[in-house]
This record gives structure tokens, C-alpha cells and sequence, in this order.
């Protein structure tokens, strides 16, 4: 038996939880945003935390910018998102869409491994499970397609 499983909707919400959780305190881990997109437009507004400007890029069908600060070199990249090194920043940079993040949460569900209860911890608005380890653990799952740093 095949079973396929399809996110058909992420809210801002969604979104905040998994960006702050997954970047809050940690060292693999950074997002950003085009520089393109100033204070005043309708991406971004000076009481917006970064959570809730890269949540709105997304839904507004623009990339996000992932950083992996625990890449080593230029050569070191995992999965098949498009990616750049970063000589200034020493990461390594994955460019991050919304249909990414839908593929990435599909494929953790679908997993039957202990990612996918990291999916459902959050989508749980009364979770208190969702730390930052499981959510560095999603994040890894969502642009490498694995967990590579365990």
C-alpha cells in the first residue's frame, strides 16, 4: 500500500513557529531575505518581528535564503536545492520557497520515522514539544532532505 500525504496549507502562523523555533539560538541555522525588500513595503513594516517578514516573503511567493553556518567549504552542499557559497558569511546559502517547505513537510510525513512527529508537534498549536532540536531537525529535512547534523 502507498500513501501519500499533501500539505495543502501553511499559515503565517505555521511559518513563524517553524523559522523562530528552528533559528532562535542556533549555530547551524540563519534565514533571510532579499535586501530588496525595505521597511514600508508590503512585505515588511517596522513592528514586523524577522519571523513574521519571512513568513510574509514566502506567502507573498518570494524566497527565503537559509544559511547553513556548519557547511565547511564551497564543496560541502546537501540535497537539490538551489545553493551558493557564501565566502563573506562562511555558509553555505539554499534558496527556500513555499512549495520547498510543502515538499519537505510532505516527504517528513510521509517518513514514518520519528520526523514526522516533529511535523505534527508543529502543527500543534498546544505543543509544547516543539523545541529548537526538532525543529533544527525539520529545517535540515526541508532543505537537505535529511537530517545530516544529527
Amino acid at each position: 500500500m502507498k500513501v501519500q500525504t499533501i500539505i495543502t496549507d501553511i499559515t503565517h502562523d505555521d511559518l513563524v513557529n517553524l523559522f523562530a523555533t528552528a533559528t532562535e539560538g542556533s549555530n547551524i541555522f540563519d534565514v533571510k531575505k532579499k535586501k530588496t525588500d525595505y521597511y514600508g513595503t508590503p512585505l515588511e513594516s517596522a513592528t514586523d518581528c524577522r519571523e513574521d517578514t519571512w513568513a510574509k516573503v514566502l506567502l507573498a511567493g518570494k524566497p527565503v535564503f537559509v544559511y547553513d553556518y556548519c557547511a565547511e567549504d564551497g564543496d560541502e552542499f546537501y540535497g537539490k536545492l538551489p545553493h551558493e557559497w557564501r565566502s563573506k558569511t562562511q555558509a553555505m546559502r539554499y534558496t527556500l520557497t513555499l512549495d520547498d517547505i510543502k515538499k519537505g513537510l510532505e516527504r517528513a510525513l510521509s517518513s514514518q520515522t520519528y520526523i514526522s512527529k516533529y511535523v505534527h508537534d508543529l502543527m500543534d498549536d498546544e505543543a509544547v514539544n516543539f523545541d529548537l532540536t526538532e525543529a533544527e531537525a525539520l529545517l535540515q529535512y526541508i532543505v537537505f532532505g535529511e537530517e545530516i547534523y544529527g
